[in-house]
Parts: structure tokens; C-alpha cells; sequence
């Protein structure tokens, strides 16, 4: 993200929670108007299948669409972490709707660090350059599809 501001101007707010309490806090204050110019919600944990973790703690898509439901008009959401995606098309579908969000994107297998890191950088410079989900998806797939391959990054 520092790479992003100092390149490209990207403004952003870093927040860290070690809990699943103060994960659900730090949703609930995006939230609020005061940050409504920040477009995209990124949320870097480690994850598994549907959820992502705090230590022993978890937090599920349908719990995380309880916290937004109805706040995240026209934001984008990235989940940052390993397999959170890898769930059924209807929990996505249902995270989209609840929350009304533009689109979602992650990953759906455990991801190495650093070639996520270095496609996250690639893909926040796409969000920065294209607004709509039809050419963001599009030049992200054709500028680097095998990132996208290897990865197993989508795009809801």
C-alpha cells in the first residue's frame, strides 16, 4: 500500500485488528461517512474456505455481510487472503447482495506471500485505472493471466 501511495497517490487507511471483536469495529467505522471516498475495502488475513482468521478466532462471509448489509453501495471488496473464496458461487452471491457491493475478489487456494503481494500491487494499479467490473475483470485476466491462473484469483 505504501508502494501505491507513492507511486500513484492511492490514499488509504491501515488498520490492524487481532480480533474477531475488533475486526467487526474496524467494518463497522468504514462504514462511516468519513470514509466514503475510500472505494475499496481490502482484507488481508489469513483465510480458509468461506472465512478468514484472527488467531483461533474466525469470521465467515455471512457474518461479515451481517456487519455491512446495505453499507458498501458502489465499494469493492478483496479479500487478501489465502482460499476465502473458495466457496460456493450463493455464499458470494448472497455477500454481494447483502452488502451491496460492486464486486468481490480473492483467492481461491492458499496463496505464497510474496506472488500475491506482487499481483495485489499489479491488480490495486488496475483498480486505480478502471472503474466498472467488466474492464477491471478484463484487464486484469489479460494482462496477467497466468498470475491469475496460478493464483486462482477471481472475480465476483
Amino acid at each position: 500500500m505504501d508502494l501505491l501511495f507513492t507511486f500513484s497517490k492511492t490514499k488509504y487507511i491501515y488498520r490492524k485488528c487481532s480480533t474477531k471483536e475488533d475486526f467487526i469495529k474496524g467494518l463497522q467505522a468504514f462504514t462511516q461517512k468519513r470514509y466514503s471516498n475510500y472505494t475499496v475495502l481490502y482484507i488481508a488475513y489469513h483465510g480458509r474456505k468461506n472465512r478468514i482468521y484472527f488467531g483461533k478466532e474466525y469470521i465467515t462471509l455471512k457474518e461479515i455481510a451481517d456487519v455491512l448489509e446495505g453499507k458498501l453501495n458502489g465499494k469493492i471488496v478483496h479479500f487478501g487472503s489465502c482460499s476465502t473464496l473458495n466457496t460456493t458461487e450463493s455464499n458470494i452471491t448472497d455477500f454481494i447482495n447483502r452488502t451491496g457491493c460492486s464486486f468481490v475478489s480473492g483467492y481461491k487456494k492458499d496463496v505464497p506471500y510474496i506472488e500475491s503481494s506482487a499481483f495485489e500491487l499489479l491488480y490495486f494499479n488496475v483498480l486505480n485505472t478502471y472503474r466498472t467490473y467488466t474492464t477491471i475483470n478484463k484487464n486484469i485476466i489479460s494482462k496477467y493471466p497466468t498470475l491469475v491462473d496460478i493464483l486462482r484469483f477471481t472475480i465476483f
